[in-house]
């Protein structure tokens, strides 16, 4: 009589949460995040830069990055290079997992194929893989065919184990450093000053910062002053009157509309702003460019 052997599941996935094919432009960035969930990041083109819990790390086309669970990250392109990403987020508490935090993995042409097949099945389940990352629908498998799931689940996990048993030079940490510091406030910055280009309209505010970015104060007015020279609100007020400046010379509005346009509470809180930050009134201005 044989006997049975039991099969212990290494690496057990409960479920997937997202899947990604992202075409990102060279000034992508989205705000830190954190989650319950493992992701993994896939650089299919280009480079991209991953900040992790203070650490940066640029990525090359053919590396992986995991995030485990509750690690604060964000991925910031490098104003040189668009990239074209892979993003799986799925859960697993298997003890072994641990293996992938903070490690980068340059793929061999095994892994490679066997995450190829993995993408390739999602894409048939799902019909296309979502592009969008303000896309947050629940993945939608109803027109799967049988298996899709389980295969991906196989593939899934059968690419995990190809990467744990890579040889060494595949394999890098990610460590800190005086330049991994550098280049994650460096990046946070930049998606900072991003943001705040985006939202000259809103009204400047530190504690919206910091919501957005999930960085205390300190640590937020820190990093922004080293890089800037200037405090968070100063640079907002001063991309503001920039903008106001440029308004003024295509004349295309009025000193009324371009306050309104730019978000200040009144004309005369423009105009004193104006002033600080110029040395003259809005009209005062406007009259020494069409001189």
């Amino acid at each position: 009589m044989f006997e049975l052997i039991p099969i212990h599941q290494e690496i057990a996935i409960q479920g997937f949460h997202s899947i990604y094919y992202f075409e990102f432009d060279k000034y992508f960035y989205h705000p830190p995040e954190k989650h319950d969930f493992w992701e993994l990041l896939y650089v299919d083109d280009g480079k991209i830069n991953a900040v992790v819990d203070g650490i940066g790390v640029t990525l090359q086309k053919g590396q992986v990055i995991f995030h485990q669970p509750m690690e604060s990250h964000t991925h910031v392109a490098n104003h040189l290079d668009s990239s074209n990403v892979a993003v799986v987020s799925f859960s697993c508490n298997s003890p072994i997992m641990e293996y992938f935090n903070k490690k980068i993995f340059s793929l061999e042409k095994s892994s490679l194929k066997i995450f190829s097949l993995f993408l390739a099945e999602a894409k048939a389940a799902l019909g296309q893989l979502p592009g969008e990352y303000e896309n947050k629908s629940p993945l939608n498998f109803a027109s799967a065919r049988p298996g899709a799931l389980q295969l991906m689940q196989c593939y899934l996990v059968e690419f995990l184990f190809s990467l744990i048993r890579s040889g060494e030079n595949a394999v890098s940490p990610v460590e800190h450093s005086p330049a991994s510091r550098r280049m994650a406030e460096n990046s946070l910055v930049e998606a900072m000053e991003r943001y705040i280009a985006n939202h000259l309209a809103a009204a400047p505010s530190l504690p919206l910062l910091c919501q957005h970015f999930s960085l205390s104060r300190t640590y937020l007015c820190r990093i922004f002053k080293e890089e800037t020279g200037n405090s968070p609100i100063h640079y907002w007020l001063e991309q503001k009157i920039r903008a106001a400046k440029k308004m003024i010379r295509e004349e295309e509005l009025n000193v009324t509309q371009i306050s309104e346009s730019l978000g200040f509470a009144s004309i005369h809180h423009f105009s004193r702003m104006f002033k600080r930050f110029t040395g003259l009134s809005p009209i005062a201005y406007k009259s020494s460019v069409n001189a």
